[in-house]
């Protein structure tokens, strides 16, 4: 590691009266992998976009690339001339189009082609090539949303990777920085070891690395260095093997908050000690649900229980909160809720929300929120008509509950004028929480609702969720963690084969009994082995 690949000094940034970076340093050896950590909100994304130009620092901030200083502020865009290249969790893919489509950028500049006509199976071939010299076996001529999660992101990654290669060959530089923001966060944990060998190769080829994660096992394995945010500032900067995980979540959330806390094991089951209303009229009773993966699946949950569903990839574990509430045709089933009966196949979203159910989808961005769209009117979306006097609508009343809102979850920052798509994972997930408890539901169905959450946020999520069952709401929750059903489930279910197999009671919960139970009853059916659960 001869020379410094990226090095930031002095980056400050405010808005308004919040300050979301106040004098950074970073730095960025040749040839490692950088962790940055940090709790949601503790400015690494507010980092990262002054890296990109999105976002003007403070005066003073310096900032150097390969040992050329870089004037700052940068104009959006410009940082592919300097030798940055950024993939974030959205992976920045047209999926409509091809692999090959997406990666020749929508530009013929360097292309085979003859009087504007491009020669697809020449660039094809070149693709493949390309692909392959990083390890990754994709068909360039596959749609991108017909591609596995994994293999999605290893086709953005590699296509930022060459990106940079050709900047290298073209400029002389001798190194260049690959900035990752989650990536892992949508990948089941057998398969991020394919991204880990990529990212090596990338590594191999000439680029750095800065790998932005909240999965602690994760960075473990893949990072030479770990830099930690918190309230916008460094908290500390050391090798991986200095460091253990304990002490590494201590600098995310601080000292006063301890890592068990923080990850909210074994604080947080809202069952404990309690007897559960199982009468026929009361709670959730669903019989036969069928419909995508998902055939003859029968499930009981009481009020405030919460019941943790698990299971492997195509199990149907992942499809059953969205036949619920309507959001995929069911073909069969009944629901019955607190007395009410339903089919099922008659189930709509609007149907669902008037009946008192909630639904929190794993694409918060895509399915859960507006993110052009105020804080306050995402948290007050499902009850606007409130604040409606004469036909008109009562803003400020609107707003000051959000703010009330806003204290009560410790969302941050506090400012609830400014739009939702602005706040980090885990404070736009407080948000989505709130516009759901907002209509007090009688069925909340969660899938994987702290992915790409810090511990932190994890924590305070856990506690809002276990307050809500604790006043008789009824909790279905879906997740790859075994850790985190564990922590949070009255009751955790196996669903193997589309069907709901065996149930572990309380007392018998662990995340190595949810483990066994799941591969137990995959075995069973004759699941494929590829697994939902055991990712950090």
């Amino acid at each position: 590691m001869g020379t410094t690949a990226l090095e930031l000094r002095g980056v400050s940034k405010q808005f308004g009266a919040t300050r979301a970076l106040s004098d950074v340093d970073l730095t960025v050896e040749h040839g490692e992998v950088l962790a940055l950590l940090g709790e949601n909100g503790c400015g690494k994304s507010t980092l990262v976009k002054v890296m990109a130009g999105v976002y003007d620092p403070e005066p003073g901030a310096r900032m150097s690339v390969d040992g050329v200083d870089v004037p700052l502020p940068m104009l959006p865009g410009t940082y592919r001339e300097i030798g940055l290249s950024f993939v974030h969790q959205d992976l920045g893919l047209a999926r409509p189009l091809t692999v090959l489509e997406n990666l020749l950028g929508g530009t013929v500049d360097g292309m085979a082609s003859s009087r504007w006509r491009i020669r697809w199976r020449h660039e094809a071939r070149k693709a493949t090539e390309m692909l392959r010299s990083y390890g990754v076996q994709v068909d360039p001529w596959t749609v991108v949303d017909h591609l596995a999660p994994v293999d999605q992101a290893l086709v953005a990654i590699a296509r930022a990777a060459e990106e940079l290669k050709q900047h290298r060959e073209r400029s002389g530089a001798s190194t260049s920085v690959l900035v990752l923001d989650e990536p892992t966060v949508f990948l089941p944990e057998e398969e991020v070891s394919f991204l880990f060998d990529l990212i090596r190769s990338v590594v191999a080829s000439g680029s750095s690395v800065v790998f932005i994660s909240h999965d602690l096992p994760a960075v473990r394995e893949i990072a030479d260095r770990v830099t930690v945010l918190r309230d916008g500032r460094v908290a500390a900067s050391a090798r991986m093997s200095d460091v253990t995980d304990e002490e590494i979540v201590e600098l995310i959330v601080g000292p006063a908050a301890s890592a068990k806390d923080a990850f909210g094991h074994g604080e947080v089951r809202s069952g404990a000690g309690r007897e559960f209303d199982r009468s026929p009229d009361a709670g959730l009773h669903v019989t036969g649900l069928a419909g995508g993966r998902v055939r003859g699946l029968d499930l009981d949950v009481a009020p405030g229980e919460v019941v943790g569903l698990a299971g492997l990839i195509g199990s149907g574990a992942e499809d059953v909160p969205y036949l619920l509430f309507g959001a995929r045709p069911a073909t069969g089933g009944e629901l019955a809720l607190n007395g009410r009966t339903t089919p099922l196949t008659r189930q709509n979203p609007s149907a669902a929300v008037s009946s008192g159910i909630a639904l929190i989808p794993a694409e918060r961005r895509r399915d859960a929120i507006a993110p052009e769209v105020s804080v306050a009117e995402n948290m007050m979306l499902l009850v606007v008509s409130r604040f409606r006097k004469r036909g008109r609508l009562r803003t400020g009343q609107l707003r000051a509950t959000a703010d009330e809102r806003a204290e009560m979850l410790d969302l941050r920052p506090r400012r609830t004028t400014m739009p939702v798509g602005t706040l980090s994972g885990g404070n736009a997930q407080k948000v989505v929480l709130a516009k759901w408890l907002e209509i007090r539901p009688q069925l909340l169905l969660l899938h994987e609702p702290t992915q790409g959450v810090d511990v932190a946020a994890r924590a305070e999520i856990y506690r809002i969720i276990q307050r809500a069952a604790e006043d008789g709401m009824s909790v279905v929750w879906v997740s790859s963690d075994p850790d985190e059903l564990a922590a949070v489930s009255d009751r955790v279910v196996i669903v193997s084969g589309g069907m709901a197999t065996t149930a572990i009671e309380l007392s018998d919960i662990s995340p190595e009994a949810i483990t066994t139970g799941v591969y137990g009853a995959a075995t069973a059916t004759g699941e494929s082995s590829i697994s939902t659960v055991g990712r950090a």
